[in-house]
């Protein structure tokens, strides 16, 4: 049972699992390169290109019988070394931008692998330097990464391994099993690295084009096409419309500044009040809405307590309309019927809510 962990078929098992991992690896960074064209993938891609290489040479080996030569200590210890090196290289480019300096850096790391790898015990302690070096460099730039750091240990315990069973006569079979299924670890956790930080990019790219990059609340795209759904379905939902008062002036005499703190004042307040009963948006300029679409919530209510709070806690008031979707009515009427009653608020004295259905009521007693 054993010699499944050593020699020829240790050789064959272990380079079964990397070439598993790594072809998988290869197909991701090639699909992101292929989309994105971000030099990090171009690396990745080219770091798995080398260790499948490595992995195809040794199953071969182990498949001909031919594994145990001096030769391939060589072979593992460059290959181990290139790949790391480079490995890292493209994760730190996932992070940040790398300069002239950085590369002619790599350039170097990569000439000393291929010249120190010729003696296997120094090929090993090389390798432990570079788990060091990159725990130094490219460590912090992940915030810091717990993945990372698993990944770190991995390597540096499977280099130690295979560093002790290259000064044995007789090499140890657990020895040999934890140098190569920590090198697996490292390959899977830099896998999982490589696809949460996909994740995360597109997260990025969706918060952006459905968010106010200043405010944080949604976009009016975003916040009209997701009422146009709720009218779509017939859903009762109501919408508030909020202006700042005097906000041109605040500008002109605090600053922009000034300006800016108080919209994202007002939008935290939005986002608060419209938690768990709808989305709060951001129309344009000074203009922010919110949707209701619990229909169990006194929207004058709601919309009274954010007036409050917006007076207290800011340095600006705001005049506020509301109004609801009545069968019948499009996206746009029903986001124009508060919007009136915005205005309304606004030439009546301002700081204050206005209902759509009471100025109707009134236009009704007036004819």
């Amino acid at each position: 049972m054993t010699n499944i962990f050593i020699g020829n078929q240790g050789d064959v098992y272990y380079a079964s699992l990397n070439i598993l991992v790594l072809t998988l690896m290869l197909l991701l960074a090639v699909q992101l390169l292929i989309h994105r064209k971000k030099r990090a993938y171009l690396t990745l891609g080219l770091c798995m290109a080398i260790m499948l290489v490595e992995q195809f040479v040794f199953l071969g080996a182990g498949l001909l019988g031919s594994g145990e030569s001096p030769g391939f200590d060589f072979i593992r210890n460059l290959f181990n070394a290139a790949s790391f090196i480079l490995a890292n290289m493209g994760v730190y480019q996932l992070y940040a931008e790398t300069s002239k300096k950085l590369t002619r850096s790599v350039y170097w790391l990569l000439g000393l692998a291929v010249l120190l790898s010729l003696i296997p015990i120094v090929g090993s302690i090389y390798q432990l330097l570079l788990g060091g070096l990159a725990f130094y460099v490219v460590y912090p730039l992940l915030n810091p990464s717990r993945k990372y750091l698993f990944g770190l240990s991995f390597y540096t315990v499977a280099t130690i391994a295979h560093l002790i069973n290259s000064v044995l006569v007789e090499p140890v079979v657990f020895l040999h099993a934890i140098d190569n299924l920590f090198r697996v670890g490292f390959y899977a956790v830099l896998f999982v690295i490589l696809f949460d930080r996909v994740i995360e990019l597109m997260e990025n790219i969706y918060r952006k084009s459905t968010r106010d990059a200043l405010t944080g609340l949604y976009n009016r795209f975003y916040f009209y096409t997701t009422v146009s759904f709720m009218v779509s379905e017939k859903t009762p939902i109501s919408i508030i419309f909020f202006d700042l008062d005097n906000f041109k002036k605040l500008n002109d005499t605090r600053g922009h500044e000034e300006g800016d703190k108080a919209l994202k004042s007002v939008a935290s307040i939005l986002k608060e009040e419209g938690e768990e009963i709808g989305i709060a948006g951001r129309y344009g300029g000074e203009e922010m809405v919110m949707m209701i679409e619990d229909p169990d919530v006194d929207v004058a209510e709601v919309a009274e307590k954010v007036r409050y709070r917006i007076e207290s806690e800011t340095i600006v008031t705001a005049s506020i309309g509301y109004a609801s979707y009545e069968e019948g009515l499009t996206t746009d009427q029903i986001i124009k019927n508060s919007d009136n009653a915005m205005y309304n608020a606004k030439k009546t004295g301002k700081n204050k809510v206005v209902s759509y259905e009471n100025i109707r009521e009134g236009q009704h007693e007036a004819s």
